[in-house]
């Protein structure tokens, strides 16, 4: 019986699938490709929109340089309204400054906002703000970012 119930768990495991990806497939259309703001991650309709937003956006903050790890994929990387300087510039300067990890997703009827932490030094409580349209489009970095004034009473 014991052995029955464990073949029972394990295939019903292997049915239900394993963890979404949260990386783009490589044989996307071209057409999808050339949308730089387009997240290119297959919707997993098991999650609900603010899981595949969260995807979206870490996807996105890692590709375009914010993290510690390099932007490889030159066809990913999104201007911001302030980079007026050459591409390799413009990745040093965001190398290492959000976190790898979002930290708070909401999405309403239009849009989603997804915040990620800032790095640095001085900044404890820093946010910036990535936001896309609800069907996962025109992802782009808010201008500016999200400071709690209030941070430093929450802390131990």
């Amino acid at each position: 019986m014991q052995r029955l119930l464990a073949l029972l768990v394990l295939v019903s495991a292997a049915a239900c699938g394993g963890a979404a990806r949260a990386t783009a497939p490589g044989h996307v259309a071209p057409w999808l490709r050339a949308d730089r703001q387009r997240c290119l991650i297959p919707r997993d309709l098991r999650e609900n929109m603010e899981a595949m937003a969260q995807r979206c956006a870490e996807a996105f903050v890692r590709d375009n340089g914010y993290t510690e790890a390099p932007a490889e994929d030159s066809t990913r990387w999104v201007h911001e309204l302030d980079d007026d300087v050459a591409w390799p510039r413009v990745l040093a300067r965001r190398s290492g400054t959000l976190a790898e990890h979002a930290s708070s997703v909401q999405c309403s009827m239009r849009e989603c906002v997804v915040l990620f932490q800032v790095h640095r030094p001085m900044l404890t409580c820093a946010y910036r703000a990535v936001r896309m349209t609800q069907v996962f489009t025109r992802i782009r970095m808010t201008p500016g970012g999200i400071r709690d004034i209030r941070c430093h009473e929450r802390q131990i």
